[in-house]
């Protein structure tokens, strides 16, 4: 290690200025390597963000690195992995005792991706039981009396923690929104498809996204462009962003902080040249929401048969409620779902045409205490459902003094054009102060 660095904190910087710094040779990789390491054995044991880790195998890949000349923008950068992607010669749990031994011999695409362009694999982050709802160990680092949110619970609080300036989460319903709320972070999830899933655990293949956790929006430009050579530069905008609000069916299961959050933000943005109009997404009933959990219990029913068949001792009661709720569901029941899911996708582009981007809630309001239970992700689903990018910005907090976020959507597979516009909302954000007016207590 090097003993120089001891006073150094290079693990707060974000993934935007710590990969300029390594690429014009201001800071080495091992320096940076050395600050997270320190971060994480500090914080694992209250915290428990990763399942697996060791810095040996960190510093070796360091040492592999200083062998190649090309700093690319990834180049050093330690990263945590979501415990459901296969990483060679590195164990693999998926969050449940029937894998708790099982190490992969090779990597899942995104892994190799992430090693190519020069990361560094940090550990294999916590998750939930096959990146369904019963939780793993992991602590919200606010208060560790609450959930940190699921499934991508250790990668969520790894960068929320500053272990790591990247990790990487998957989303079936609001595995990435959802703890990247909760924890007060940056969580992008990709337009579906857009992200090879080869080598990561399959749920339900209709809804499965990759995502990513920062705590810059510009981070997520920085790491498109080294894996998939996306722009490497923000998009050019309207002096007008034309923002459309969202409430979603749901809305009264929104706690008071969170709605009024959301109503102040709007206030304050259409007051800087932002364009706000409230509007509706899907049938008033919540059917994209049903529609999403049919798919999600049939699909994932399917997904986890082998392991079902051979090994239902070994899994929870909720992953077995899962599956066979999955197997009671009718094939006309799925079919509709999609077909709703298909048209609800059509209208949306449609819907885009008049608005740049869309603005929802990312979770009912603050992480809920207790750890038995990873919250609830009634405001992710639909979106999921339709496929399309979504993120979450952190914007303040609540009541009990836990993180509060907002989601924005944008259209399939328009990532970089929904990023543009993150990025100016999160700039205007800067000058956005929050002081809720309830208690917990109160509606």
């Amino acid at each position: 290690m090097n003993q120089n660095s001891h006073n150094s904190h290079l693990n707060e910087f974000s993934l935007f200025e710590i990969s300029q710094m390594i690429q014009d040779g201001t800071v080495e990789p091992a320096q940076l390597a050395v600050d997270c390491v320190r971060k994480i054995e500090a914080c694992q044991d209250e915290l428990g963000a990763f399942t697996t880790f060791d810095s040996n195998k960190v510093f070796e890949q360091i040492k592999t690195l200083e062998h190649g000349t090309a700093r690319t923008p990834l180049f050093g950068i330690p990263v945590g992995v979501k415990d459901i992607m296969e990483t060679a010669g590195m164990l693999t749990t998926m969050g449940s005792r029937i894998y708790r031994d099982y190490v992969p011999k090779r990597d899942a695409t995104c892994v190799a991706m992430l090693k190519k362009a020069g990361a560094v694999i940090a550990g294999k982050t916590e998750t939930t039981e096959f990146a369904y709802f019963y939780p793993g160990k992991t602590r919200n680092p606010h208060n560790t009396d609450h959930t940190p949110g699921g499934s991508s619970m250790g990668s969520a609080v790894a960068v929320s923690q500053r272990m790591v300036p990247f990790a990487l989460g998957t989303q079936t319903a609001a595995s990435v929104i959802r703890p990247a709320a909760y924890c007060g972070v940056i969580g992008y999830k990709a337009s579906h498809g857009s992200i090879s899933l080869a080598g990561v655990f399959g749920f339900a293949q209709s809804l499965d996204s990759i995502g990513f956790f920062v705590r810059d929006v510009r981070d997520v430009v920085v790491i498109r462009n080294a894996l998939f050579r996306s722009p490497g530069q923000l998009q050019q905008l309207p002096d007008v962003p034309r923002i459309g609000l969202v409430k979603t069916p749901h809305w009264q299961v929104a706690e008071p902080c969170q709605r009024q959050l959301i109503e102040h933000l709007c206030d304050f943005l259409s007051n800087r040249a932002f364009e706000i109009t409230e509007i509706e997404v899907g049938p008033s009933d919540g059917a994209l929401t049903e529609a999403q959990t049919t798919i999600m219990a049939y699909e994932g029913s399917r997904s986890l048969l082998a392991e079902f068949s051979t090994d239902s001792h070994l899994m929870s009661d909720p992953i077995k409620a899962l599956i066979e709720r999955g197997a009671n569901t009718t094939f006309e029941a799925y079919q509709e779902a999609i077909a709703l899911s298909e048209h609800w996708q059509r209208e949306l582009r449609k819907i885009f045409l008049d608005f740049d981007v869309l603005l929802a809630p990312s979770a009912p309001g603050e992480a809920p205490k207790g750890l038995d239970s990873t919250g609830d992700p009634i405001f992710s689903r639909m979106w999921t459902l339709l496929k399309v990018p979504s993120i979450n910005l952190p914007v303040g907090f609540g009541p009990n003094g836990l993180p509060l976020g907002i989601q924005l959507i944008g259209p399939f597979n328009q990532d970089d054009r929904l990023l543009a516009f993150s990025r100016q909302i999160e700039s205007a954000l800067t000058e956005f102060t929050f002081a809720p007016q309830y208690t917990a207590a109160t509606d």
